[in-house]
Formats: C-alpha cells, structure tokens, sequence
C-alpha cells in the first residue's frame, strides 16, 4: 500500500497525512507496477500486457468472485488480529504501525487499496506469476511488503496466514483471472485499513484515558 512511504509520526495520537500526497503516492506507485509489468513483458513474454487480462471468467462474474474473496480474507485476518498470539506482535508489522497512527479519510482507504490492488497485482499476478509460479511469486511479493519476521510463533503464523492469502490471490487469478484478483486486494485493503485504524485510533484513546 502506498501509505507504507509515509512514517505517521512516532506517538500515540493518530497523524493526518494529507490527502494529496497519499493520491500522488498512489499514482506514482501505480506508474512504476505499470512500467515494470511492461517491461517484464516487453523482455519475458511472447505476448503484450493486455494480454494478462484475457483468460477467466467475464468480468462480472470476476467482480463478484474477487469481493466475495477479499471479504472472506478480510474477516479472516480480521478476526486473528485481534486474537493471541498474532494480536501481541500486530505492531512489529511496519505497515500496521504505519497506518495505526495515521488518520486516514474514506477517500484515502479507497483510493490507496484500489491504485495497491490494481497496480500490485498487474505486476506480480499479471506479468510475474506466469514466469515463477504462484508461490515463488508470493514469497517475493510478502518478503517485499515485510511480513516475514522469525520472532515468535505470532509473527511466523501471521507471516503463513498472508503468504497462504497472497498464494490465494495467484489461484484466483489462475481461474477467475486478474480483474478478480484486483478486486480482491482492494476489497481486502479497504476492509483491512479501516480495521487497523480503528485498533489503532481505540488505543490511542485508551492511552489518553
């Protein structure tokens, strides 16, 4: 997600990251998973970048079987978030710290998860996977977003649980196809960023009291 380039401060209260620099973070983020998804096509593959979008299902029914996805994943992670032992390491996660002391609007939920599920999955779904597989391609795609921590039992099941989402992801694109891949990681982000920043605005509530 392209909050992941903002720190949000080091205290408790929640930060206000303008919106703008989040759409511009977005959108450039965006143009480097496009440029690189060109290129990985260009060089390693015997056909163009539209071409990643023409086997599944119609896009209707990718639609529909991306959100009942990324829902189902949502609630999922939802609820082990908040359970030991994966809710005592949550905040070793950069990301999660990240967006716990961030006050995100609406907008910048939407906008974020949609530009991370599009772009993201073009690069990695899209132009990647068919070259290493799907779980080559979803160890490289947790080791990149730093979910992989040897710490403790909760980082390693909360670092299985996403490679086991990501590998899901690469299975739906394989047979629904990438637009319901796509809209899965949006679906999912959107849920997720909403939940996280409600943990974290909770806390910083409970700290004050």
């Amino acid at each position: 997600m392209s909050v992941n380039s903002y720190t949000g401060g080091t205290g408790k209260r929640p930060v206000r990251i303008p919106g703008r620099n989040l759409l511009v973070s977005s959108l450039v983020s965006t143009a480097v998973y496009l440029l690189l998804a060109s290129l990985i096509f260009y060089f390693f593959h015997d056909t163009g970048l539209s071409s990643a979008f023409t086997h599944g299902l119609p896009a209707g029914g990718q639609l529909a079987a991306g959100a009942a996805a990324g829902i189902l994943s949502a609630a999922i992670i939802g609820v082990l978030m908040i359970r030991p032992p994966v809710s005592e390491v949550m905040r070793d996660f950069h990301i999660v710290e990240v967006v716990s002391k961030s006050r995100l609007t609406a907008f910048d939920r939407i906008q974020l998860s949609l530009f991370a599920g599009a772009g993201e999955e073009l690069l990695f779904r899209g132009a990647i996977q068919p070259l290493l597989g799907v779980w080559l391609t979803s160890l490289i795609f947790v080791g990149l977003h730093r979910y992989f921590k040897f710490k403790s039992p909760g980082h390693l099941l909360f670092g299985a649980l996403i490679l086991g989402l990501s590998a899901g992801l690469g299975y739906l694109y394989e047979y629904a196809g990438l637009i319901a891949a796509m809209t899965a990681h949006s679906v999912y982000d959107i849920i997720i960023l909403y939940l996280v920043q409600h943990m974290g605005n909770r806390q910083a509530a409970d700290g004050r009291g």
